[in-house]
């Protein structure tokens, strides 16, 4: 017996069959293109990140390395530092004031005033506030919390150290230097006030002094800190000790070119991963494939004639190619070891004129990026946009046939249903006269 139910599947998806088709490739060239989108955003991003990487005036491509003849001297160097040799003669290093006092727990009655003072800067203590026990008593460890958390406090930190049965309390200015002085005193309790007679002063505040040359006849340079940020631009120098030779202490800035290549490496890696991105997603096909999502697409042989022009194009007179930066066979960035060695050691500015400023080889390649990469009116965005636009016609076109394709069905199952009744009653008629 027939089956109807099967045979009007058959004939109402045959009414859709042909546009079912058509949708379906088209979705699947959508989501096809949808995902070369994705990949060459990712890529173009990547690309960015690295280019953007090398556009520093101060961690650019150019790279300095810089060594001391001695260990006492900690120092960097940015790319603006200029190559040469430095000597200093280090007089004295900065430091901070420690002054230390001594007292038990029930020494000190808990009335009067403590008094710290740092140059025009003042904090008062009040003994009575700060005796949190209540025991009639300000012990160490009270005095350094009020010490430590009053808004008041000029740069001084209080700590404890256990001496037997009493405590001593430590104060310490945060920053070294002449200016963080401190100076304390009591008013209203005589107990503190002699124990603040009997202070120690473990160290006392002072600058680093260090002269310009071999010795003290040279330009004297005082800083409240052992870092010296601004002595050399584009290097910071720490003098970590007073050398116990008295020689001076030679500093050496040099450029390191391997560390210099291997940063436009990692350029060259960008622009090459890019540059498989692109022929992928071109690909015209051979030999029976396919070829790209984009192959034939104006936009993005547009791209990549833009970013070559970019990569060959000269910047104030300089181009990768002086730095032994040259394009391969299959349109490859590779970087010559000597020529680039050479180029720097000929033209190192010339380098950072590629990569740095506003006028730089970066910096127009930024600006092509974000004609992709922007988020609001990209060329990316916008596309994707319209890929989104044209899914949802063919999803509503799709539910426009599945409801096509189930009143054809209906239909189909219906008549056929009526006809099969036909048959039979026909059949039952002709047996009666049999």
């Amino acid at each position: 017996m027939l089956d109807v139910q099967t045979y009007a599947q058959q004939l109402a998806y045959a009414d859709i069959a042909t546009r079912d088709k058509q949708l379906k490739n088209q979705q699947a060239d959508l989501d096809a293109e949808n995902n070369a989108l994705t990949s060459l955003e990712s890529s173009l991003n990547d690309f960015k990140t690295a280019v953007d990487a090398l556009n520093s005036e101060t961690s650019g491509p150019v790279v300095n390395a810089i060594s001391c003849n001695n260990d006492s001297v900690t120092a960097t160097a940015d790319s603006t530092a200029m190559p040469g040799s430095y000597s200093f003669y280090v007089e004295q290093l900065a430091q901070a004031q420690q002054t230390s006092v001594a007292f038990s727990d029930t020494q000190i009655p808990a009335t009067g005033t403590l008094t710290l003072s740092m140059g025009d800067a003042k904090m008062d203590v009040e003994l009575d506030k700060s005796d949190t026990d209540g025991d009639g008593f300000v012990s160490a460890s009270e005095m350094a919390n009020a010490i430590n958390h009053s808004d008041e406090n000029p740069g001084i930190t209080a700590t404890l150290v256990k001496t037997g049965d009493a405590t001593t309390l430590m104060l310490t200015s945060d920053e070294t230097g002449e200016a963080s002085a401190f100076s304390l005193s009591a008013t209203g309790n005589s107990a503190l006030d002699s124990c603040l007679s009997a202070k120690k002063e473990v160290s006392t505040a002072q600058d680093a002094v260090i002269y310009l040359g071999n010795d003290a006849s040279g330009t004297k340079i005082v800083n409240s800190s052992n870092t010296f940020d601004d002595l050399i631009p584009g290097a910071s120098i720490t003098f970590t000790e007073v050398p116990d030779d008295g020689k001076p202490v030679t500093l050496k800035i040099s450029q390191d070119e391997g560390t210099s290549e291997q940063k436009v490496q990692g350029f060259v890696d960008a622009y090459n991963s890019l540059v498989d991105t692109l022929d992928d997603l071109t690909d015209t096909g051979s030999d029976g494939s396919s070829g790209g999502a984009f192959a034939g697409d104006a936009g993005l042989r547009s791209l990549s004639n833009q970013i070559g022009n970019l990569v060959h194009g000269e910047y104030n007179g300089a181009s990768l190619i002086d730095y032994g930066i040259t394009v391969d066979t299959h349109g490859h960035l590779q970087i010559d070891s000597e020529k680039f060695a050479a180029g720097m050691e000929k033209n190192p500015q010339g380098l950072t004129d590629i990569f740095v400023g506003d006028d730089s080889m970066v910096a127009q390649i930024d600006d092509l990026m974000d004609a992709y990469l922007n988020s609001n009116d990209g060329i990316i965005t916008k596309r994707q946009s319209a890929i989104a636009e044209q899914e949802d016609q063919i999803s509503d076109e799709m539910e426009q046939l599945q409801q096509t394709y189930n009143t054809n069905y209906e239909r189909y199952v219906d008549e056929w249903t009526a006809t099969l009744i036909e048959i039979s009653q026909m059949q039952n008629s002709m047996a009666a006269f049999a």
